[in-house]
């Protein structure tokens, strides 16, 4: 009598389990019938991990300009004035300091070449300059010069540059970014469609357990009215209403988990500003696959090789180890330039006209104005050019020659990765194949399964109700086909998982849905773009 009343208070427990969680289930809730193209649409739209991924290109876009800018064209401007008072250096000019005072102005622009690593400047300067030397010809005097100058590097730097590495270096880089949105979008669409079908899969295990409890309550129900008939023992009561006990624990647990699967399938899709559609009822209405043929591992393998998205970012990244071996190679040679130059002149104030001998004596003035003198800086009148070539190199072992040797191996590096990638590829490939393989095979065994237990229990209970059978065996042939149904539903989610990470893994390195962004932090350095002047003799006059 103790085990009956036990079994008793078990039953009364699940009924108030059950009761609970089938009031939560019939809180009132819109319902959203979620085809798997829904789905996967959904995710793309909303998930916050492809969001991510989707500002990173934006990123590398914007490393792409900031390279692009070290060609850009740079205009500087000054504007300015000075005074200076020289002591009397000779006899001419008495005890008077020389006062002179000047303001100024210059304004330029300079640029990169887009080819041949070559800089080009063109720049205006203007003087207004006042004195009391007595032997000073203007006062003011006005000057004016424009001066156009190239600097050509005819080694180091000619056939690529840093500016040039940067910008070749961030283009791929964009380039693999866009590539990694395209790798987070498949492995998201691989997950959404894996917790689709985990979520279709765990619906139908709810299904199954509450079949399972409704035959349990069906053979308690016979079992007790047969006991009050005397026909069987009230042992044979007390285990029929254990069992019922047993499978309202199991459709408790089985609906919890689909509630978990919906959650998970809700996190891959919903709209982050959404927050009622935490409340929504997704209802997956797409049917799993049925068995198809097995699919073809080499050409599998091959489009894998050919068009796997990982394999595309190594080949990326090899290209620009190379691209950095070559800008490192190219930074070994000795630095020579071709510099040249050419400077027009103008002058125009108020001129002195002296007669006499030197310093002669004042008899008038002339203007000339600011306009003339500008004029002038066109004329061959007051020319100043230069045309010269300069070198530089560096003696001993330099840091390019170490910069060199190190991206030599990080080249070497970058191409074994991409040798064991294709390994990892094929292997990965043929693994994902005979996954679906061995999936099929447990499909139409436990298919066969589920039909045999079905049968037996079919029989079993046309032998009880004849009495040629017994409760004990009417309950184990019930948790016979219950453990068959739900082996066939897990093989049949397993099936359904093994085809899309078969379809996923020809394009993607397995791995989670969504890729997560690194901070790299700014890796475009800037170069500031150099002015070239000319060359000239040290000391000379410019």
């Amino acid at each position: 009598m103790n085990r009956f009343w036990i079994a008793r208070l078990a039953v009364a427990a699940g009924v108030l389990a059950l009761s609970t969680a089938a009031a939560a289930q019939d809180e009132p809730r819109d319902e959203v019938r979620l085809t798997l193209a829904d789905a996967v649409e959904r995710a793309i739209e909303h998930n916050p991990n492809l969001a991510i991924v989707r500002l990173d290109t934006e990123v590398e876009a914007a490393r792409v300009g900031e390279a692009r800018g070290a060609y850009a064209p740079v205009f500087s401007s000054a504007l300015g004035g000075s005074r200076a008072v020289a002591p009397p250096t000779n006899y001419l000019l008495g005890d008077v300091g020389i006062d002179a005072r000047d303001w100024f102005s210059s304004t330029g622009v300079r640029q990169r070449f887009p080819v041949g690593g070559g800089t080009w400047s063109l720049s205006w300067d203007a003087v207004r300059t006042t004195t009391n030397s007595p032997i000073s010809s203007f006062d003011p005097d006005l000057q004016s010069g424009i001066q156009l100058a190239i600097s050509q590097p005819l080694l180091r730097d000619r056939k690529i540059d840093a500016a040039r590495e940067q910008y070749v270096v961030s283009r791929r880089n964009r380039d693999n970014s866009e590539l990694r949105l395209q790798e987070s979008v498949v492995r998201t669409m691989a997950t959404v469609k894996q917790a689709y079908w985990t979520l279709k899969a765990t619906i139908a295990n709810v299904g199954v357990q509450q079949r399972s409890l409704e035959l349990a309550e069906e053979l308690a129900r016979q079992n007790k009215i047969r006991a009050e008939a005397g026909d069987i023992p009230p042992l044979d009561l007390v285990q029929a209403e254990a069992e019922v006990a047993q499978r309202r624990e199991n459709l408790i647990g089985a609906r919890s988990l689909a509630e978990d699967a919906e959650d998970r399938l809700r996190r891959l899709i919903i709209d982050p500003g959404d927050s009622s559609f935490w409340n929504v009822k997704l209802e997956p209405v797409d049917e799993p696959a049925e068995l198809t043929s097995l699919p073809d591992v080499n050409t599998a393998v091959a489009k894998a090789l050919d068009q796997r998205l990982d394999l595309t970012r190594a080949a990326h990244d090899l290209e620009n180890a190379a691209t950095t071996v070559e800008f490192l190679s190219n930074q070994r040679l000795p630095d020579i330039r071709l510099e040249a130059s050419y400077r027009g002149s103008g002058l125009g104030g108020t001129e002195f006209l002296r007669t006499g001998g030197f310093p002669g004596i004042v008899t008038g003035t002339l203007d000339r104005t600011f306009g003339a003198a500008l004029g002038q800086t066109f004329t061959p009148d007051y020319p100043t050019w230069s045309l010269g070539v300069s070198v530089s190199y560096a003696l001993g072992r330099s840091y390019e020659r170490a910069s060199f040797a190190r991206a030599e191996v990080e080249r070497r590096q970058a191409a074994q990765r991409i040798a064991s990638l294709r390994l990892d590829t094929a292997e990965s490939v043929r693994q994902s194949a005979r996954q679906v393989r061995s999936t099929a095979e447990r499909v139409d065994a436990a298919h066969a399964g589920a039909t045999l237990a079905e049968q037996r229990l079919s029989d079993e209970q046309r032998r009880y109700e004849v009495g040629l059978s017994t409760t004990f065996l009417v309950t184990q042939a019930q948790r016979d086909l219950l453990q068959a149904q739900v082996s066939l539903l897990q093989a049949t989610l397993d099936y359904q998982s093994a085809l899309v990470n078969f379809d996923a893994v020809q394009q993607v390195a397995p791995g989670d849905a969504g890729d997560t962004v690194n901070v790299r932090g700014a890796e475009i350095v800037p170069l500031p773009t150099p002015s070239p002047n000319g060359i000239f003799r040290t000391g000379g006059n410019q």
